[in-house]
């Protein structure tokens, strides 16, 4: 019995022990836990002071080169806004060419409708309408009846050769006045031929030697532009060129009329200051040499009144 009582002591000894072992164990094993989860706490705060000395690093080198760093921005924000400006520019240009495209189109169509109109006159108008218009003889100026203010109706060319009908003459008129758009309130001054221009002596023209023809025409133009503007304001009457604004101007034109009648009848006639007036440009030494070689061609003639030189438009 002694024995048995021993045997149970020998085992719950035994039990103790390894209860005592077991809470080492679970001691240690809490032990180590704690230390590895410190080991990871404090390997998380060190990641964080990196991260903040890093942080640091970065904002000290930002407020060290901080006027480097404004220069560049002010060089970025110049370049943007030039950059904006040409965007601005650009858009601009390209509204201009859609306005342009928009006219372009509308001219396009016109001139595809008078290049219509154009093949139709060429297939249908009788070749000697043309040719009479070409061959037409034309009245004097004088024969022309003009009341003071220009508003009766001018004697149309009473002889056409190669027409014999007064019907064909008519038509020959009216196919002029359509096709070639003859002026009505003025005569205008012919252009000089190739012909007329080789029996100008050489010292009217001068030094002018290149393109004189073709200068001597245009100045040519000019002065018909000029002669259609005065004549027009005239033929307008009183009340429309007052009411034009014009009033003292048709006034002044009236004035010079009354000086230059003469027992043949009416005269057309312009001044250099109605030259300047239409053209803005003053009648030079060359355009005086051209108005010497037009009175040479019979185009006009001069006629001086009160210090004042007229340019009379003579009939050719």
């Amino acid at each position: 019995m002694l024995n048995d009582v021993t045997c149970s002591e020998k085992k719950l000894f035994t039990l103790l022990h390894i209860s005592d072992v077991n809470i080492s164990i679970r001691a240690v094993m809490d032990e180590d836990r704690s230390v590895k989860q410190n080991e990871d706490n404090l390997e998380e705060i060190i990641d964080k002071q990196i991260i903040r000395l890093q942080e640091l690093d970065m904002a000290t080198a930002l407020i060290k080169s901080k006027q480097n760093i404004k220069g560049e921005l002010q060089d970025a924000h110049e370049e943007v806004q030039q950059i904006s400006g040409g965007i601005s520019e650009a858009k601009k240009m390209l509204s201009r060419m859609h306005e342009q495209n928009s006219r372009l189109k509308e001219i396009f169509t016109l001139v595809e409708t008078l290049d219509k109109r154009i093949l139709h006159q060429e297939r249908n108008i009788p070749p000697e309408l043309i040719q009479g218009y070409q061959d037409a003889m034309y009245t004097p100026l004088s024969e022309y009846p003009i009341n003071p203010t220009h508003q009766s109706t001018r004697k149309t060319p009473n002889s056409v050769r190669h027409i014999t009908t007064f019907e064909k003459e008519e038509t020959v008129k009216d196919c002029k006045r359509t096709l070639f758009n003859e002026p009505e309130v003025c005569p205008i001054i012919q252009f000089i031929t190739a012909e007329e221009f080789n029996t100008v002596p050489k010292y009217i023209i001068g030094r002018q030697t290149v393109n004189s023809l073709e200068t001597i025409n245009h100045f040519i133009n000019a002065i018909n532009q000029t002669l259609i503007a005065k004549y027009t304001l005239l033929s307008m009457g009183k009340a429309a060129a007052q009411k034009k604004g014009d009033i003292n101007l048709y006034l002044y034109y009236k004035k010079q009329e009354l000086d230059i009648r003469d027992e043949d009848g009416y005269l057309y006639f312009f001044t250099a200051e109605d030259y300047y007036r239409q053209t803005k440009t003053k009648i030079d030494k060359t355009k005086l040499n051209f108005l010497t070689a037009l009175r040479h061609c019979k185009r006009l003639r001069e006629c001086r009144i009160r210090n004042e030189l007229r340019y009379v438009i003579t009939s050719h």
